[in-house]
């Protein structure tokens, strides 16, 4: 296996550790608010879409129509988790804002979940491939989304982290100064998990690690917060 790759699937894995271990204890902390629980699907999605994303990298017996068949369903079902980290990142931003109640009316979460049908279902109707040629002359897992899929897709994701980023700086401007600083550890998390999840769009092995370790850094700060 290609040094990098190695890298790689071993950032994947210690993210995705961290993940669930900070999800698990965000909603040990107060199991009851729904903060704590929408950061914790936040974790945890992050946490899937990693083991997913591990396991799909590992395969390789050298019968690419053998391997395909299984590495493009954990490659659907990792990026499921991946646009589901978008919605709990709203949802986040919702219930400071809006309160519970509001937050997860149909209005809101209703809009939410169409939203991450759209951004999910491309992936069924037009499956990702599995690059051939990475696959036969250098044993890389490399997969291959449809232009208008993963145009499509990341849109809407890029759109609903600047949505997060905007409302984060509005609220931390409005709220009261002991609560205000967990919100700007929240803000700061999320800026870092946002900038690692776009610059791991550009899909190089490289910038995929960078990505990794900026998300496991962002994940550190949105939990400081909750100890505050």
């Amino acid at each position: 296996m290609d040094i990098l790759n190695l890298i790689k699937i071993i950032a994947a894995i210690i993210s995705l550790i961290l993940a669930f271990t900070v999800g698990i204890i965000v909603l040990r902390l107060n199991p009851d608010n729904w903060l704590n629980r929408w950061f914790f699907l936040f974790f945890i999605s992050t946490a899937l879409g990693f083991l997913f994303y591990t396991i799909y990298h590992s395969i390789y017996s050298g019968s690419y129509s053998k391997d395909s068949d299984i590495i493009i369903p954990l490659m659907i079902t990792a990026q499921v988790f991946f646009n589901f980290i978008t919605v709990s990142l709203v949802m986040t931003v919702l219930i400071i804002e809006k309160y519970k109640k509001v937050a997860m009316s149909l209005k809101y979460l209703g809009t939410l979940f169409a939203l991450f049908i759209i951004m999910s279902i491309g992936y069924f109707i037009l499956p990702p491939t599995l690059n051939e040629e990475d696959y036969l002359n250098d044993e890389i897992i490399n997969t291959e989304t449809e232009f208008g899929v993963q145009f499509l897709a990341n849109a809407l994701r890029i759109a609903l982290f600047a949505y997060v980023v905007y409302k984060y700086v509005i609220i931390t401007r409005k709220i009261e100064i002991e609560t205000k600083r967990r919100v700007q550890w929240f803000f700061m998390g999320i800026v870092l998990a946002i900038i690692g999840l776009i610059i791991n769009l550009i899909g190089t092995i490289i910038f995929e690690i960078a990505a990794l370790v900026i998300i496991d850094v962002g994940m550190v700060l949105i939990f400081k917060g909750f100890l505050i």
